[in-house]
């Protein structure tokens, strides 16, 4: 039995912040997501950027060039850290937009098009979407199609089921502490299932995709990432999560990856605060 939707008031649609985690990659920030954000016209002073230190912030700020962005912030060190950081730093019901900092441009679903794509015409009001999908259905955690490939991208609504919402870009109205990521690895799939139970699902527009270089790109969470780690953050996903997480043994990545999937029977489940409550979190050691 699904949760009755939300229904706080929330702001309007339009009216949201980006929050950019970087460890590492001034340049990369400079040249690629700020870049991006420039030329899609979003103003300044809706770009929040978190980096890991005092050291980090004046290497920063010597780096980019403060007409692309609002905010300077030194948070936490690691990716969980930086993301639970976020979460607490804005009040419940904000409006973020999450964005990676080596995101060089978005592409959109066009039939008819070279390999069914283009590049994204509007940011902006693809947030904006977003959002007010978030409001209308009550389901807080809103993503795009993880690879920037036409062949496997749709148009028409968003999904609802669970799906993963990948780390890269991602739209959250704030649910406040009981969205805490645990693990460094795999915590996009943590925060999709986390949100998935809270809210009895997820959007995902599978018409928009980042144009990204996962786990290529240097700095950033490639400065700690290990296999072994990557390989015990997907084990503990499963042992957290058996009826929802599974390990994905097609993926041709390199990477230990897991697939998302309600096995529970349709009339036993659950979602809210309580059945997240039945759940015991990952935790790898670092």
């Amino acid at each position: 039995m699904a949760s009755k939707r939300h229904t706080r008031r929330a702001a309007r649609p339009d009216d949201w912040i980006i929050a950019i985690p970087s460890y590492k990659r001034a340049e990369t920030l400079r040249d690629k997501t700020l870049e991006t954000l420039r030329t899609h016209r979003i103003p300044k002073a809706r770009v929040h950027v978190f980096v890991a230190n005092k050291a980090e912030h004046d290497t920063y700020k010597a780096t980019l060039d403060p007409a692309t962005y609002g905010h300077l912030h030194i948070a936490e060190p690691g990716m969980a850290a930086v993301r639970n950081y976020i979460t607490r730093f804005f009040p419940v019901g904000k409006q973020i937009f999450n964005m990676d900092d080596d995101i060089r441009g978005f592409v959109e679903w066009s039939e008819g098009a070279r390999r069914n794509e283009r590049p994204l015409r509007d940011l902006a009001g693809a947030i904006t979407r977003g959002f007010r999908e978030a409001r209308r259905t009550g389901l807080r955690l809103f993503g795009f199609y993880p690879v920037a490939n036409g062949y496997f991208m749709r148009g028409g609504p968003p999904t609802t089921d669970l799906r993963y919402i990948i780390g890269a870009v991602w739209g959250i109205v704030n649910p406040g502490k009981v969205l805490t990521v645990t693990i460094d690895d795999k915590e996009d799939y943590l925060r999709s299932v986390i949100m998935y139970v809270l809210d009895g699902g997820v959007l995902r527009f599978n018409n928009i995709a980042p144009q990204t270089a996962y786990y290529k790109e240097p700095g950033g969470m490639q400065e700690e990432r290990t296999m072994n780690r990557i390989d015990k953050s997907a084990h503990a996903m499963v042992e957290a999560f058996p009826d929802l997480v599974k390990i994905n043994l097609t993926k041709k990545s390199g990477m230990p990856e897991v697939r998302l999937r309600d096995s529970r029977p349709e009339a036993e489940r659950r979602f809210g605060p309580a059945a997240l409550g039945t759940y015991k979190m990952p935790h790898v050691e670092k």
